[in-house]
Protein backbone atom coordinates (compact mmCIF):
# COMPACT_ATOMS: atom_id res chain seq x y z
CA UNK A 1 0.00 0.00 0.00
CA UNK A 2 1.44 3.35 -0.99
CA UNK A 3 1.97 6.09 1.58
CA UNK A 4 -0.79 8.23 0.03
CA UNK A 5 -3.25 5.30 0.17
CA UNK A 6 -2.27 4.73 3.81
CA UNK A 7 -2.89 8.42 4.57
CA UNK A 8 -6.37 8.26 3.02
CA UNK A 9 -7.31 4.92 4.57
CA UNK A 10 -6.20 5.59 8.14
CA UNK A 11 -6.44 9.36 8.51
CA UNK A 12 -8.41 11.30 5.91
CA UNK A 13 -11.25 8.84 5.24
CA UNK A 14 -12.13 8.34 8.94
CA UNK A 15 -11.98 12.11 9.51
CA UNK A 16 -14.24 12.75 6.50
CA UNK A 17 -16.74 10.08 7.62
CA UNK A 18 -16.96 11.79 11.03
CA UNK A 19 -17.43 15.23 9.47
CA UNK A 20 -20.04 14.01 6.98
CA UNK A 21 -22.05 12.38 9.78
CA UNK A 22 -21.85 15.39 12.09
CA UNK A 23 -24.06 18.49 12.29
CA UNK A 24 -21.23 20.28 10.42
CA UNK A 25 -21.68 18.07 7.33
CA UNK A 26 -22.86 21.05 5.25
CA UNK A 27 -19.25 22.16 4.89
CA UNK A 28 -18.62 19.33 2.42
CA UNK A 29 -21.77 17.27 1.85
CA UNK A 30 -22.77 19.16 -1.31
CA UNK A 31 -20.08 17.24 -3.26
CA UNK A 32 -18.58 14.66 -0.90
CA UNK A 33 -20.63 11.68 0.18
CA UNK A 34 -20.10 8.18 1.51
CA UNK A 35 -20.66 5.09 -0.60
CA UNK A 36 -21.61 2.00 1.42
CA UNK A 37 -21.02 -1.42 -0.12
CA UNK A 38 -20.07 -5.01 0.67
CA UNK A 39 -16.57 -6.27 -0.01
CA UNK A 40 -16.74 -8.75 -2.89
CA UNK A 41 -14.18 -11.13 -1.34
CA UNK A 42 -14.42 -10.41 2.39
CA UNK A 43 -18.18 -9.87 2.61
CA UNK A 44 -17.46 -7.04 5.08
CA UNK A 45 -19.52 -3.86 5.12
CA UNK A 46 -17.35 -1.02 3.81
CA UNK A 47 -17.80 2.73 3.46
CA UNK A 48 -15.68 5.19 1.55
CA UNK A 49 -16.04 8.99 1.38
CA UNK A 50 -15.71 10.27 -2.19
CA UNK A 51 -16.39 13.29 -4.33
CA UNK A 52 -19.64 12.79 -6.19
CA UNK A 53 -21.87 14.49 -8.71
CA UNK A 54 -25.58 13.96 -9.05
CA UNK A 55 -27.91 14.34 -12.01
CA UNK A 56 -31.41 13.36 -10.93
CA UNK A 57 -31.17 9.75 -9.77
CA UNK A 58 -27.67 9.20 -11.22
CA UNK A 59 -24.68 9.64 -8.90
CA UNK A 60 -21.18 9.51 -10.40
CA UNK A 61 -17.96 8.70 -8.57
CA UNK A 62 -14.63 9.27 -10.31
CA UNK A 63 -11.32 7.70 -9.37
CA UNK A 64 -8.19 6.29 -10.92
CA UNK A 65 -6.59 2.87 -10.94
CA UNK A 66 -4.23 3.70 -8.07
CA UNK A 67 -7.12 3.40 -5.59
CA UNK A 68 -8.61 0.02 -4.66
CA UNK A 69 -12.20 0.60 -3.45
CA UNK A 70 -13.68 0.31 -6.94
CA UNK A 71 -12.46 -3.28 -7.38
CA UNK A 72 -15.52 -4.30 -5.33
CA UNK A 73 -17.70 -3.14 -8.24
CA UNK A 74 -16.19 -5.37 -10.92
CA UNK A 75 -18.51 -7.80 -12.63
CA UNK A 76 -22.24 -7.31 -12.46
CA UNK A 77 -24.29 -4.51 -10.96
CA UNK A 78 -23.72 -4.05 -7.22
CA UNK A 79 -26.26 -2.97 -4.62
CA UNK A 80 -24.98 0.03 -2.66
CA UNK A 81 -26.15 2.90 -0.52
CA UNK A 82 -25.04 6.46 -1.16
CA UNK A 83 -24.99 8.71 1.90
CA UNK A 84 -25.54 12.34 0.93
CA UNK A 85 -26.07 15.07 3.53
CA UNK A 86 -26.71 12.48 6.26
CA UNK A 87 -29.39 10.71 4.18
CA UNK A 88 -28.92 7.19 2.79
CA UNK A 89 -30.18 6.36 -0.69
CA UNK A 90 -30.20 2.75 -1.92
CA UNK A 91 -29.11 2.14 -5.49
CA UNK A 92 -27.32 -0.03 -7.99
CA UNK A 93 -23.72 0.67 -9.04
CA UNK A 94 -22.08 -0.08 -12.37
CA UNK A 95 -18.32 0.15 -12.89
CA UNK A 96 -16.89 1.70 -16.05
CA UNK A 97 -13.20 0.94 -16.48
CA UNK A 98 -11.05 1.02 -19.56
CA UNK A 99 -11.31 3.63 -22.26
CA UNK A 100 -14.81 3.78 -23.75
CA UNK A 101 -17.18 6.46 -24.94
CA UNK A 102 -19.47 5.72 -21.96
CA UNK A 103 -16.58 6.32 -19.54
CA UNK A 104 -15.49 9.48 -21.36
CA UNK A 105 -19.01 10.91 -21.35
CA UNK A 106 -19.37 10.16 -17.63
CA UNK A 107 -16.02 11.85 -16.94
CA UNK A 108 -17.10 14.90 -18.97
CA UNK A 109 -20.34 15.15 -16.99
CA UNK A 110 -18.52 14.67 -13.67
CA UNK A 111 -15.93 17.37 -14.41
CA UNK A 112 -18.55 19.75 -15.82
CA UNK A 113 -20.38 19.49 -12.48
CA UNK A 114 -17.23 19.48 -10.32
CA UNK A 115 -14.47 21.28 -12.27
CA UNK A 116 -12.17 21.54 -9.24
CA UNK A 117 -11.46 17.80 -9.65
CA UNK A 118 -10.06 18.22 -13.18
CA UNK A 119 -6.62 19.05 -11.80
CA UNK A 120 -6.67 16.00 -9.50
CA UNK A 121 -6.99 13.74 -12.54
CA UNK A 122 -4.67 15.70 -14.82
CA UNK A 123 -7.47 16.96 -17.07
CA UNK A 124 -7.24 20.31 -18.78
CA UNK A 125 -10.30 22.52 -19.21
CA UNK A 126 -11.25 24.93 -21.97
CA UNK A 127 -12.12 28.55 -21.13
CA UNK A 128 -15.81 27.56 -20.94
CA UNK A 129 -15.13 24.70 -18.51
CA UNK A 130 -15.28 21.75 -20.90
CA UNK A 131 -12.71 18.95 -20.76
CA UNK A 132 -9.96 19.26 -23.38
CA UNK A 133 -10.42 16.05 -25.35
CA UNK A 134 -6.69 15.50 -25.87
CA UNK A 135 -6.11 15.49 -22.10
CA UNK A 136 -8.97 13.04 -21.62
CA UNK A 137 -7.66 10.76 -24.38
CA UNK A 138 -4.27 10.63 -22.65
CA UNK A 139 -5.61 9.35 -19.31
CA UNK A 140 -9.00 7.77 -20.05
CA UNK A 141 -7.58 4.26 -19.71
CA UNK A 142 -6.43 5.05 -16.15
CA UNK A 143 -9.75 6.48 -14.96
CA UNK A 144 -12.49 4.64 -13.13
CA UNK A 145 -16.11 5.79 -13.13
CA UNK A 146 -18.84 4.30 -10.98
CA UNK A 147 -22.39 5.25 -11.86
CA UNK A 148 -25.02 4.64 -9.23
CA UNK A 149 -28.67 4.61 -10.21
CA UNK A 150 -30.57 5.53 -7.06
CA UNK A 151 -33.79 3.62 -6.43
CA UNK A 152 -37.03 5.57 -6.87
Amino acid sequence: MSSSNTFYRYFLNPAMRCLLRSPLHGITSHNIGIVHFTGRKSGRKLSTPLSYTREGNIVRLLSNQSTRWWLNFRGEEVKVEMEIARQRYPGTAVLLEGDSEALREGVRRFIRALPRDAKVYGLKLTADGEVVEASLATIAGQLILVEIRLDD
